[in-house]
């Protein structure tokens, strides 16, 4: 029996992702896991939430648990100038579920591309988001979008702060029409108006997509967003990897933090995204780095609807005993069961739901098969 064959879905699938990473040169990064709260409280808003399950450490230091993992790598990673640093993660995070408004446990995988981050290095990316997608073995899809489209027209059109992070929640929610209400009173130009109203339905099949957003876009901003687009389409193209992909100008990160390439998975079962990554060279500059961060990470939660429960038996034996018998008798006839390999479970009734190949009954230092197994 191989180790595989014990192991569960989400453990066959993060060995599985573990694999792939490491097959592209991606090397573990080694977490902690606590950080200092001033990590978190100087970038608030890189975060999902501004909630961070924080504690008094022995030295008296503010400490906390950690919500995020990007920000502690960036924070200890060293890209050599004109290299790349290629690294993975499988780590907890801790954050402010949306349901229930307590603090949960999140595992996540993910991987963090550092250093000079070019075409091949954006390709190399996505592939493996879309691999990593592609292993739950359910439907998938990668949405795409680049934060220089909106990020550009929303400063051209004169936006100040508070206006610019309305807007890019309206955007996110695909609600046009309380965007278009408030433009109107913003009082934006209809020039720009007209254009950022049809940002939230801007989505769909990625070529047809970037001729609509081509159509629109002005500026110097805008015009690199659809080049680097078009750059990127043409090499995932070649490589056959469109097949699930995308172009969706409503996905928008912080614009403090990310610039360029942005997306999302979305896997058919999951009830929200279940991988979200972009590229991040405003963060790098901010923690003092040279060079650029791209990156993803798989939320295993999402998925826990979606790895189906294997085929096949829980256990290859049941064995049922009574509290009349001797323990070390139980034992040594499960001793020899296990030493031919076998998977074996021992109670005094059935678990609800066993799926067991066999059942056996231990009865005066011997077992007898049970027909009917359960």
């Amino acid at each position: 029996m191989s180790v595989p064959d014990v192991l569960g879905p989400q453990e066959r699938l993060v060995l599985k992702l573990r694999e792939l990473y490491e097959s592209y040169g991606y090397a573990r990064f080694p977490m902690r896991r606590f950080e200092e709260y001033a990590l978190y409280l100087e970038n608030k808003s890189f975060l999902t939430s501004e909630s961070v399950l924080s504690f008094t450490g022995a030295s008296g230091q503010l400490m906390a648990l950690r919500p995020d993992v990007t920000l502690s790598i960036v924070k200890r990673a060293r890209p050599e100038r004109g290299q790349v640093e290629k690294l993975y993660y499988h780590e907890s995070v801790y954050r402010l579920s949306p349901t229930d408004h307590e603090f949960t446990e999140i595992g996540q995988l993910g991987v963090e591309l550092l250093g000079e981050v070019d075409l091949y290095g954006a390709c190399e990316v996505l592939r493996l988001a879309i691999e990593s997608l592609r292993l739950t073995g359910a439907g998938f899809v990668l949405d795409i979008s680049h934060m220089g489209f909106a990020g550009g027209l929303l400063a051209d059109a004169g936006l100040d702060g508070s206006q610019r992070e309305q807007a890019i929640r309206l955007i996110r929610q695909k609600n046009a029409h309380e965007l278009a209400r408030q433009l109107s009173q913003w009082q934006v130009a209809p020039f720009y108006a007209g254009r950022i109203a049809q940002l939230p339905g801007l989505c769909g099949d990625f070529t047809q997509t970037l001729r609509r957003a081509a159509d629109i876009a002005v500026g110097a901003d805008m015009k690199q967003a659809v080049g680097e687009l078009s750059s990127l389409y043409a090499a995932l193209d070649a490589l056959d990897l469109c097949g699930h992909v995308r172009l969706d100008f409503s996905i928008l990160n912080d614009l403090d933090y990310y610039n360029g390439l942005v997306f999302q998975g979305y896997v058919e079962g999951a009830p929200r995204v279940a991988l979200s990554g972009g590229r991040y060279a405003k963060l790098m500059r901010k923690f003092g780095k040279a060079g650029d961060g791209l990156g993803f990470a798989l939320y295993l939660d999402q998925l826990q609807r979606v790895l189906a429960r294997p085929a096949g038996d829980d256990v290859d034996v049941l064995v049922l005993y009574s509290a009349r018998d001797e323990a070390p008798g139980v034992f040594r006839a499960l001793e020899g069961l296990r030493a031919q390999g076998l998977r074996v479970l021992a109670a005094q009734m059935p678990p609800p739901g066993l799926r067991a190949g066999r059942t056996m009954r231990y009865r005066d230092g011997a077992l007898e098969e049970v027909s009917g197994a359960c």
